[in-house]
């Protein structure tokens, strides 16, 4: 069982699948890499409706009673404006950056700060997870990436 709740780190915000697939490969040793590679992307892919979910409907309610929070999304907002013309190529190559806080949850959130259309974010914010999965599954099959200070199961 606990083998399976490894691959739930693939929504976990900040973690995503930069963690989820060296920590299952690890745990994992008898499933093929492919399967991991292939579980922990599309677990991450549920990372874009979770995080447009969360923006539209969590969000502004807090954002009404807690002007600290509301200060911080229109900072953010004036911040995104900037880059308002921010192609969905430049957002497919944010996320597939893998690094902390470059994963869907982030792009999602620039998605929607920017006004960029759902569905078409949506799809580049999934390339950029795709790629990034290519790269950590890569690194971590290689043995480059792992996860240091812990023994096998």
């Amino acid at each position: 069982m606990i083998e399976w709740l490894v691959f739930l780190v693939s929504v976990v915000p900040f973690l995503e699948l930069r963690i989820a697939i060296p920590l299952a490969l690890w745990y994992n040793p008898d499933l093929s890499s492919v399967t991991v590679f292939a579980i922990c992307v599309a677990l991450n892919f549920l990372a874009i409706p979770i995080a447009f979910f969360l923006l539209d409907f969590i969000l502004p309610p807090i954002r009404r009673r807690v002007k600290l929070v509301e200060r911080i999304f229109m900072w953010a907002v004036g911040r995104a404006q900037k880059h308002r013309n921010l192609s969905l190529v430049g957002l497919a190559l944010f996320v597939s950056v893998p690094l902390p806080v470059t994963g869907a949850y982030t792009g999602s959130l620039i998605a929607y700060i920017a006004r960029l259309n759902r569905k078409r974010a949506a799809l580049a914010i999934a390339t950029g997870v795709v790629v990034a999965g290519v790269l950590i599954w890569v690194l971590a099959t290689l043995g480059i990436i792992f996860i240091q200070g812990l023994s096998p199961p």
